[in-house]
């Protein structure tokens, strides 16, 4: 018995930084209906994808998080394909420039190699977890904005996501469709 009740404990302290992540109502594959009693009907972007853009602070009240860090989810059709949380920068990079979401990434998926100076990181990290795809991005844009986002998804809809992104693009560059057998 005592051999379990240790066995549990150190599952929890190892689980712990996971479960303080924020809430996201709904898991990558569920069907929409949970989130749209919460926070409405997300806005098309394209025929059979949808979004809606959630303040972080509604999401992730305990984390220390930014009013200008906003959490989108993705719908394809009825179900949620992914999840970005993204920083909204002004032209000084103000929010990125206080790791705010680097140091969410780091304590809620897994340190990474940020050099001498994360304030002048300019790479991705990622990790595969409990099913789930992370990518945390922090890029500086030529114009020098910092573009800073994480990305959660799973192997499906990633997957299903990459395809559709891809179909709109053959579509738009006025390639035809692929036919499928």
């Amino acid at each position: 018995m005592r051999k379990i009740l240790l066995l549990l404990l150190s599952l929890s302290l190892y689980m712990s930084p996971v479960q303080a992540a924020c809430d996201f109502i709904i898991d990558i594959g569920d069907n929409k209906a949970k989130f749209v009693k919460k926070f409405g009907e997300p806005f098309p972007q394209f025929d059979g994808l949808f979004m809606l853009p959630v303040i972080s602070t509604d999401i992730c009240p305990n984390d220390n998080l930014d009013q200008g860090i906003a959490v989108e989810y993705i719908f394809l059709g009825e179900n949620l394909a992914a999840i970005r949380m993204v920083v909204f920068n002004d032209e000084k990079n103000s929010l990125s420039n206080k790791l705010t979401l680097m140091n969410y990434a780091k304590k809620t998926y897994g340190d990474f190699d940020t050099g001498e100076n994360p304030a002048i990181y300019n790479n991705f990290a990622s990790w595969e977890t409990f099913g789930k795809i992370i990518l945390y991005k922090r890029l500086r844009s030529p114009e020098g904005r910092i573009e800073e986002e994480i990305y959660i998804s799973n192997n499906e809809y990633d997957l299903k996501l990459g395809a559709f992104y891809n179909e709109i693009e053959e579509v738009e560059d006025g390639k035809p469709e692929e036919e499928t057998e």
